[in-house]
């Protein structure tokens, strides 16, 4: 009676054993670029899958992250912005996966943003050149306005192709994020960085993308703004000459403008900067990202 009892017991167990399915934890071939994550930095996101056949969505800083594939790849790309006066602390990264079966799977990963130690300059300088008239406070709120506009629109699909490149030859200074203090009144962060080139000297896109604005302003001067697709866009100020038209593709290396000091500047420089999604984000971090 014991040995019957057994041998029904163990063909029960044998029966849940093969009728009942395994799930293994899901999981998520992630890559995050780079390792210390400061403020200012461009974060390369890289996914393992298969592009046709799986749909990967995320979000970091409330924000959607827009991922891209190319051809012949087994993986997902995305660039995400670190703000430069994002603070310090840890962040969720989000991650969702979908395949065309409908299985799906949903990963946090934690995010550290260390400082980047940005420095402060103490400057005095006259009284009229720190603080603009009535009329000049309109024209600059005005222009402020128009430029801002800009980082709304999110052009579908990536636009540019491997690295960027430096625009203009010359020295890239170390001064983004620079928190300048005029007459003891602190001002807005440097958002860009400076290259040092002669007046007249060429300036080249640093990468595949179409010319969204061209212009004059107060602080910039004459400017351009290139967009990279997917929030991405570069900007171009103090230039004494622009070459291009708004809506024109443009090609990386293909020459945009002239180096100039047109707007706020004190002699012939290149301001390089860049937005992602917003972010004001260090263009040099972009000069040596790896696609894998």
């Amino acid at each position: 009676m014991v040995k019957s009892c057994l041998v029904v017991y163990l063909l029960i167990l044998i029966s849940l054993l093969y009728s009942t399915p395994v799930f293994a934890e899901p999981s998520l071939n992630v890559s995050v670029k780079p390792d210390k994550i400061k403020q200012g930095d461009i974060i390369l996101i890289t996914v393992k899958a298969e592009p046709g056949k799986d749909n990967i969505s995320g979000s970091l800083f409330n924000k959607p992250i827009r991922f891209y594939t190319e051809a012949g790849t087994d993986y997902y790309s995305a660039l995400a912005g670190v703000d430069m006066e994002t603070e310090e602390g840890q962040y969720p990264l989000s991650l969702s996966l979908k395949d065309d079966k409908g299985a799906e799977i949903k990963k946090d990963y934690g995010i550290e943003v260390i400082s980047a130690g940005f420095g402060k300059q103490e400057l005095t300088v006259p009284k009229e050149k720190a603080e603009p008239d009535e009329e000049t406070l309109k024209r600059i709120k005005l222009e402020e306005e128009e430029i801002a506009k800009i980082w709304g629109i999110i052009t579908e699909g990536h636009l540019w192709q491997g690295n960027f490149i430096l625009p203009v030859e010359g020295e890239l200074s170390e001064d983004f994020g620079l928190r300048r203090i005029i007459n003891g009144e602190p001002r807005k962060p440097h958002s860009g960085v400076d290259i040092s080139a002669s007046g007249g000297a060429p300036i080249s896109a640093a990468n595949h993308g179409r010319v969204i604005f061209t212009g004059e302003h107060f602080f910039s001067g004459k400017s351009i703004v290139i967009d990279h697709g997917l929030g991405l866009f570069s900007m171009y100020f103090h230039l004494s000459d622009i070459l291009v038209k708004e809506g024109q593709p443009i090609k990386k290396g293909e020459v945009i403008g002239k180096v100039g000091s047109t707007g706020r500047a004190t002699g012939p420089h290149l301001h390089w900067g860049m937005r992602l999604n917003g972010a004001r984000v260090n263009p040099a971090s972009l000069l040596d990202k790896r696609e894998k």
